[in-house]
């Protein structure tokens, strides 16, 4: 008998919902995400994604030009196939995929729908999800409702200019908080767990397969699954392309977003968050928006000088928050 190949691998042999003709940044990490998921949801079921406006539904669905979605030039036969996207303001995303699902069961109660029940996504900003759209994704959550919900962290509202968004560390630059500010990041993860979520992880798709074992368990699970995806974003952080896996990774190895799963009732776990982790200055000094407080000096990452206590700040945080994650994983 043939040895089963690894989620990560199998993953690559599936087909791919996302395609080209998106006007995303090159390199833009959200690209790699939305590969992940549309191969993820290559899985036997029919697929329906709501997209909150954000940056990835904004590049990605440009009717009436190029719409990214789809598996293959041409709708498949096989429903299973299929993937549908249903486009929603902000802050609604996570209640208009509930409702996709509610309908899917009553379908299904009522026999019209024969099938497997489908794959059901948000899929939303930090913006639109922990701004504008958190009553929104609390109260869907508080319902139970059986769906996967993505959340995009990028630290700003990238669709509509990097505006300050409540997911930021402190000191990062913004166009309505130049030089950012001393306050510090809501506790997203801490928030959703409250709420009831069955299913709570943040992940970075620079670590490829603990990705894909997510967005999997995401998929599986039988009531809300959320999962946060640190997103280093190349306009509105200003670094060089090709630094967006690198970066992803040094955010969650420096436990400003360490890689977190937790089932429900269970205890979790944090990933890829060395004994010795790297100082924040490493991470900070590669990103022009802290170009105020750190950045590289003859090539190696360097405090500016008299900005040593915002450094020093942005490095307690880094160190509170790797401890209040652990707490959560062992609750």
């Amino acid at each position: 008998m043939a040895k089963p190949l690894p989620l990560f691998k199998d993953h690559g042999l599936r087909d791919d919902a996302f395609g080209p003709g998106h006007t995303l940044c090159p390199g833009c990490e959200e690209a790699v995400t939305f590969h992940a998921l549309g191969r993820a949801t290559d899985n036997g079921k029919k697929t329906v994604m709501v997209m909150g406006t954000s940056c990835g539904e904004v590049s990605t669905l440009m009717y009436p030009n190029v719409i990214a979605w789809g598996r293959g030039a041409e709708e498949p036969q096989e429903l299973e196939k299929s993937l549908g996207i249903v486009h929603h303001v902000f802050e609604s995303a996570p209640t208009v995929a509930e409702a996709v699902r509610d309908t899917a069961d009553l379908l299904g109660d009522l026999r019209a729908w024969n099938g497997p029940p489908p794959n059901v996504l948000s899929w939303s900003g930090d913006g639109g999800a922990m701004a504008i759209g958190l009553r929104t994704l609390l109260h869907t959550i508080h319902r139970r409702a059986r769906i996967a919900i993505f959340i995009n962290v990028n630290e700003v509202f990238a669709n509509t200019g990097f505006q300050y968004s409540p997911t930021a560390i402190p000191y990062g630059d913004a166009s309505t908080l130049p030089g950012g500010g001393p306050a510090e990041p809501i506790d997203h993860i801490g928030l959703v767990l409250a709420a009831g979520a069955g299913f709570v992880a943040q992940a970075n798709p620079g670590f490829a397969p603990f990705f894909a074992e997510v967005v999997d368990e995401a998929l599986r699970c039988e009531t809300t699954a959320v999962v946060f995806v640190p997103s280093p974003c190349i306009a509105g952080w200003k670094f060089e392309e090709g630094l967006t896996a690198e970066l992803g990774q040094l955010a969650c190895k420096t436990g400003l977003f360490p890689g977190f799963r937790k089932r429900a009732g269970q205890p979790g776990e944090l990933k890829h968050v060395p004994e010795k982790r790297p100082k924040v200055e490493e991470y900070l000094a590669l990103q022009r928006r802290f170009e105020h407080v750190a950045r590289l000096i003859d090539g190696k990452p360097a405090v500016v000088g008299g900005h040593e206590a915002e450094v020093a700040a942005i490095q307690a945080y880094a160190d509170r928050n790797v401890e209040r994650l652990r707490r959560y994983a062992a609750g």
